[in-house]
């Protein structure tokens, strides 16, 4: 028999070991996505295709986006539809830098 103060260290480290695993799987998935939607990006950007509207997004939370694109506060803009969308920091930009190029218009429901 081994001591029973081995169990606790035990289920420890085989939880350790299964988070660890789940998590690495998790970043590898999650950077696999990344790379796609890079992917689908250039292709959209390559054919000319109009990127994808607003959809999804408040219209409140649009609003703020647009208040800070037109006050040239983008970095917050970003931060805005990041939190909105849950895209990352590149697609955010180019998101925020196309609407900017848009320019201010009120009945323009992307």
């Amino acid at each position: 028999m081994f001591p029973l103060e081995i169990v606790p260290v035990a289920i420890f480290v085989v939880l350790l070991f299964l988070y660890l695993t789940v998590s690495g799987h998790l970043r590898e998935s999650g950077k696999a996505i990344e790379r796609v939607e890079r992917k689908v990006d250039l292709i959209l950007d390559h054919l000319d295709i109009e990127w994808p509207s607003a959809d999804g997004i408040s219209p409140e939370a649009l609003a703020e986006i647009d208040r800070h694109i037109w006050s040239d506060r983008r970095i917050q803009a970003i931060k805005l539809y990041r939190e909105a969308t849950g895209l990352g920091l590149v697609e955010a930009k180019v998101w925020v830098d196309r609407r900017a190029q848009q320019g201010p218009a009120d009945d323009r429901s992307s």
